[in-house]
């Protein structure tokens, strides 16, 4: 798939990196995440658009701590795949939605299950414990930037369904959003930590482009289990 070259391209053209200890005089930390994400939703701001229903997604990709002098904290950033998306429904007689005039003719609901991919990196204040018995714990704030690479919906009204409908022209290409974190890692060799936590990832920016679907803002809202290994 077009969204795993991408990451597989920049794996590639970060390997070299990951013999580097340092960037000017400030360590460097690299690791490998994978992220269920348990809780996908889009929020709409307009009356007569509704939630309609949540969707697990994934998260896959690099991770990079810049760490501190005293090695406290960290500017933390990376590269990753985000799989994401959502459920939402617009009410019979609203003039709003890709479907909009089809439905209109039926005097029908309009639903679209949404499933969203980024090239996203993250780029957050994480502060640290110091270590005890192997643990350092952590919290983290910052934003995030994310590329879209992909977008389809299922679209349903009336008695009429289309599945996986391209929807890339009619999706903002750009997301991004507020970033928090808590969690720990755990030392198990010298050189490697297991990364683990839990994340939040509210957007600010509109998903859909209102224009195509003559609605108001749309974000994305996501909970993540953050897994990974430092290496």
């Amino acid at each position: 798939m077009k969204y795993v070259l991408y990451l597989v391209c920049a794996v590639a053209l970060s390997a070299p990196v990951f013999g580097q200890t340092q960037i000017g005089e400030r360590k460097v930390r690299l690791g490998f995440k994978l992220d269920p994400v348990f809780l996908n939703n889009l929020k709409p701001a307009d009356d007569g658009i509704k939630r309609d229903g949540a969707k697990f997604g994934i998260s896959y990709g690099i991770m990079a701590d810049i760490l501190f002098n005293d090695e406290k904290g960290a500017f933390a950033t990376g590269l990753e795949i985000v799989h994401a998306g959502g459920s939402l429904k617009y009410d019979a007689g609203i003039d709003k939605g890709l479907r909009r005039t089809e439905a209109a003719a039926l005097n029908a609901a309009q639903q679209y299950d949404f499933n969203l991919q980024y090239l996203q990196i993250p780029l957050s204040l994480k502060l640290k414990t110091p270590e005890q018995n192997k643990f350092t714990w952590w919290g983290q704030f910052g934003t995030y930037t994310g590329f879209l690479i992909g977008a389809r919906t299922d679209i349903s009204y009336g008695n009429v369904s289309e599945d996986k409908v391209k929807i890339n022209k009619h999706t903002v290409p750009l997301n991004m959003g507020l970033l928090l974190g808590a969690g720990g890692e755990y030392r198990i060799a010298e050189r490697t930590d297991l990364y683990f936590g839990l994340g939040f990832e509210s957007g600010f920016t509109d998903v859909t482009r209102n224009k195509r679907w003559n609605d108001d803002k749309v974000t994305l809202k996501r909970w993540a289990l953050r897994i990974g290994i430092f290496l």
